[in-house]
């Protein structure tokens, strides 16, 4: 099996620019995961204007720069990755920035979609280095890892910010949330696996890591991470290799879950004759996260919701408009439910409510297209396509209850945005090199 790092075509960075890389994917994991400006304020107050701050606009302002100045100067192969990406994430991007027209707030809406452009920008610089995935793997791990000692010694030196006792003494360290810092220690776990599988690690540093950031996910108490932890992992070595003797053997599981639900669907239909509720459909998710079937009170703020969806279906009201917090366009749910909500708790819905039918459709194919792709990557390297086929599954289930998906600078965003960047990439150097090896196979006769 072909490695990535040698492939033809990997253009290789001297040595600042790799360290910028790694820079870059360092500080792309602190300052998404950080409170914004590095203030512990648990008001929700710096959370309402958490995009629009200077603090932010410098730090992410920054990261785009370095990218700018990676692709000009490798652009001949940057621009070759361009035309491989993922084609429905392009009309993912031209639809975001096009809704500014008809937007409400197009100023907001346009600082939104150049977001999301600057965000592949440097998903597309990552790709430059030499060795990108092992560069990823490692760098976040290590950044991840800093984080969780960060928030041990927060929860133990400085219980009133690390600890939140209004939940039960969960931890939430130098994170915004428990849940956040749950969604740390489960990623961290799988990114060690990964490590181990990719390279040579220490059994006791593997043991200690991966110890580590289990005893931090117990303490978060998150049992949303908890779940994640043991999905990701079983996804990545389900997929690593071969266990089927098939080369479809992907595919063929893909279809089966298509036809156990769909079975699912027509027995439902047969005895109600009806189909399913969402709330009917999403009680069993719910109980595997824990929650209640009314998703801890996430159907009022869906109902309310789906009330402004109804005014501008096909279209979408603006990306990135809606949740602004008092006194703005989601005034009426928050004057419904007397507390701020800054998303539906569903990603989907909210893509419905900002980017209309035809935004939601052009995210199912980019997901789609990317499990194609991901099926072609593991034919030639299978380790990397169940990390990617992880992450996937994590982005597509935990966006049902949570909203993330093509969310600004929320972490598990950009990691998915990174990620779709990874496959293409990766794709078309292994293309390129299967096309260069066949060439040189030819003029050899």
């Amino acid at each position: 099996m072909q490695n990535l790092s040698v492939l033809p075509g990997n253009t290789s960075l001297n040595l600042l620019e790799t360290r910028i890389v790694k820079l870059m994917i360092v500080l792309f994991v602190v300052f998404s995961l950080l409170p914004y400006g590095i203030s512990w304020d648990y008001t929700g107050s710096s959370a309402l204007t958490m995009e629009g701050s200077l603090t932010t606009k410098l730090q992410w302002g920054g990261l785009f720069l370095l990218a700018t100045f990676i692709l000009y100067r490798h652009l001949p192969e940057a621009l070759q990755d361009v035309r491989a990406m993922n084609p429905f994430l392009a009309f993912v991007l031209i639809w975001c920035l096009a809704s500014s027209i008809w937007s409400p707030l197009p100023a907001t809406t346009f600082k939104r979609a150049i977001q999301l452009y600057g965000l592949v920008m440097i998903g597309f610089s990552i790709q430059l280095a030499e060795h990108p995935l092992k560069i990823m793997v490692n760098y976040v791990l290590y950044t991840l890892t800093g984080m969780l000692i960060l928030s041990f010694f927060m929860a133990v030196a400085v219980p009133s910010i690390g600890i939140d006792y209004d939940l039960g003494g969960a931890w939430r360290g130098a994170l915004s949330q428990k849940n956040e810092l749950g969604q740390v220690a489960a990623l961290s776990i799988l990114l060690w696996q990964i490590k181990a599988c990719r390279e040579t690690v220490g059994i006791r540093s593997l043991a200690l890591g991966i110890l580590f950031s289990f005893f931090m996910l117990v303490m978060s108490k998150s049992s949303t991470s908890m779940i994640i932890t043991l999905l990701t992992s079983g996804v990545f070595h389900l997929l690593r290799k071969r266990h089927i003797s098939s080369s479809y053997s992907l595919t063929r599981a893909s279809l089966v879950i298509m036809c156990l639900l769909t079975i699912a669907v027509y027995v439902f239909f047969m005895q109600e004759s009806r189909l399913p509720t969402w709330q009917e459909a999403a009680s069993p998710i719910a109980g595997l996260f824990g929650k209640g079937t009314d998703l801890t009170g996430r159907t009022d703020v869906w109902q309310l919701v789906e009330m402004e969806i109804n005014k501008h279906y096909l279209f979408g009201l603006g990306y990135g408009v809606f949740w602004l917090g008092p006194d703005s366009l989601s005034q009426f749910v928050i004057d419904a439910l007397h507390w701020i909500p800054l998303q539906s708790h569903n990603g989907y819905l909210d893509i419905l409510n900002e980017q209309g039918l035809i935004g939601l459709i052009l995210v199912i194919l980019t997901l789609l297209m990317q499990a194609k792709m991901l099926i072609t990557l593991s034919h030639q390297d299978r380790q990397q396509a169940a990390f990617w086929s992880a992450m996937l599954a994590v982005v597509v289930i935990t966006n049902f209850t949570e909203s993330s998906l093509f969310r600004g600078f929320v972490f598990q965003n950009v990691f998915f945005i990174f990620s779709l960047i990874a496959v293409s990439s990766s794709s078309r150097r292994f293309k390129l090199a299967k096309s260069n090896s066949a060439n040189s196979a030819n003029s050899d006769h």
